[in-house]
């Protein structure tokens, strides 16, 4: 493990700035090494039809930048690193295929951007496997932030952002946006949102959404990680008795939001159904799909600047 010289951060946090985003750890950073040093690492199940086969080593090459530590991935994936960054290269190509699909490739100079980027999981990907992009990333934790700065290419521009809907970026100027898990935590300013990442894409881009949907509450499963969290939070939500047999019951609203009092700004698990999306979302970018468990246990919603 590599260990940084500094703290990458402050230890002090304003009220102000508190109530609009997070900070995050102040302590040195620690980095494990890139991804060909796990590579003889068993590989998950969850990989097997990735369709790489002997690519893999070709990607693996393009990308000697190191991993962040568990901790700096939000506990993702645990110990299992090459796992982590597996199931980035697997997101990042199932953009590029959807992209293909609606008339959207990638070329030399056009830019990209990714809401909710953490410490790059994904955003690393198309930093190292394009040539010649224009990569943009902001997440609300600025420790995130700090990491892909130091540690992931000089093309990835990254900065920190609030929960107001607001992107210092260019009009009409990403070909593609994405977010994996954030507008499952947005309520408030939501629609916002939707309409600032349409005012960065250019006509013609796509962007590539993760959703809680109503089949994502029809098929809850004990073992994932939203359920589990779910179950933890029973007493503190107010609006719903959390309970197994809520699952079994249609979903009590179109837009169903379960919210707690908190110190971090990622308070609420939101959930929407299909026609909520494409009454509310439609009216800003035309949805082409729904793609079931898309991103894990998550839905895709695909939708195209026209």
């Amino acid at each position: 493990m590599e260990k940084a010289d500094s703290r990458p951060i402050s230890s002090f946090g304003s009220p102000i700035i508190s109530a609009l985003s997070v900070k995050g750890r102040a302590e040195p950073f620690e980095v494990l090494p890139s991804a060909k040093h796990y590579v003889n690492a068993p590989v998950s199940p969850y990989f097997h039809d990735l369709g790489l086969g002997t690519n893999l080593s070709a990607f693996i090459a393009k990308d000697d930048y190191p991993l962040p530590r568990t901790e700096d991935r939000e506990g993702y994936w645990g110990d299992d690193h090459y796992g982590w960054w597996l199931s980035g290269l697997d997101d990042y190509m199932c953009i590029k295929r959807v992209a293909k699909q609606y008339g959207v490739n990638l070329k030399r100079g056009d830019s990209t951007f990714e809401l909710g980027c953490a410490s790059g999981r994904v955003l690393r990907h198309f930093g190292c496997q394009e040539e010649c992009l224009d990569v943009w990333g902001a997440d609300i934790r600025l420790r995130h932030v700090e990491w892909v700065r130091r540690f992931l290419p000089k093309n990835i521009c990254v900065f920190h952002n609030t929960i107001l809907p607001h992107l210092p970026v260019e009009d009409n100027s990403q070909k593609i946006v994405s977010a994996f898990s954030v507008f499952t935590h947005i309520d408030d300013f939501e629609l916002a949102w939707v309409a600032e990442l349409r005012r960065v894409l250019v006509p013609g881009g796509l962007a590539y959404l993760t959703i809680q949907s109503e089949h994502t509450w029809s098929n809850m499963n004990p073992q994932w990680v939203i359920w589990k969290s779910l179950m933890a939070l029973k007493e503190r939500v107010q609006d719903y008795k959390i309970s197994p047999d809520l699952f079994d019951q249609p979903m009590p609203a179109p837009k169903t939001v379960f919210s707690w009092n908190a110190t971090e700004k990622r308070s609420c698990h939101v959930f929407r159904s299909d026609d909520y999306v494409r009454d509310a979302w439609g009216r800003f970018l035309s949805i082409k799909e729904i793609i079931r468990e898309g991103h894990c246990f998550q839905d895709v919603v695909v939708l195209q600047k026209e």
